[in-house]
């Protein structure tokens, strides 16, 4: 491929990325709205559960909706910034922001999780390192970097680490479809096949144009020093 045609590829996926982030506000809103009805049924259903595992289902049921909240909210900030990025490292660093701090958020949820359910030291730090999985699967899918084997062997271990975290399955089912879907390249742990704004088909752009742009840096780089 020729610096030009590079060039050309560079553009047109910035340009589909942006219009994609441009779009993507609704959902976002959303996102936005089921938080708040999420939050307000678990305010609710403390007064309605009264024992102590009613208390801590509300807990979880209101740190999700803030997990939502949060991620909505991170979310319609960064899709602004990356639909008025106009260089592929801005675009690509509004990202990978948006993306590190969602993770943030999302292990704050399982360390939560952890503390309020019931469980010895095992079973807790079993439910936290699933969580550390899950985020280092999207990670590498994020960057390309997630191989067949590599993947399989995260399932397992994550299908071990639920297993003696003592989650269940209502729980710890929809953890391991998340980790065979990134898996399969289908989304990111933070799109929806169906979303609108930015989904699995973007995500696939962004590993092309963080290539694309690293190739091109590679090659500034080999001739600077041939010099």
């Amino acid at each position: 491929m020729t610096e030009e045609e590079r060039n050309k590829e560079i553009e047109w996926l910035m340009g589909s990325i942006k219009r994609s982030a441009a779009g993507g506000r609704g959902m976002t809103f959303t996102l936005l709205f089921m938080s708040i009805i999420i939050i307000a049924f678990g305010i609710l259903s403390i007064f309605f559960l009264k024992d102590d595992d009613g208390h801590i289902i509300s807990l979880c049921i209101v740190a999700l909706g803030g997990v939502f909240l949060l991620s909505g909210l991170i979310s319609y900030f960064s899709h602004k910034i990356m639909a008025h990025a106009e260089t592929p490292r801005e675009l690509l660093a509004a990202h990978d922001r948006m993306w590190k701090i969602q993770s943030a958020i999302l292990m704050v949820f399982f360390v939560v999780l952890a503390v309020v359910t019931h469980g010895g030291f095992v079973s807790k730090a079993c439910l936290i390192l699933s969580g550390v999985l899950l985020v280092i699967a999207g990670w590498l899918a994020m960057q390309h970097r997630l191989r067949l084997w590599v993947g399989i062997l995260l399932l397992l271990v994550e299908s071990v680490l639920l297993y003696f975290s003592g989650v269940g399955l209502l729980m710890g089912l929809p953890l391991l479809l998340a980790m065979v879907s990134i898996m399969k390249g289908e989304k990111s742990l933070f799109a929806g096949k169906e979303s609108e704004g930015l989904d699995e088909e973007d995500e696939q752009d962004f590993r092309r144009l963080r290539e694309l742009v690293e190739e091109s840096e590679s090659r500034i780089e080999t001739n600077t020093n041939n010099k």
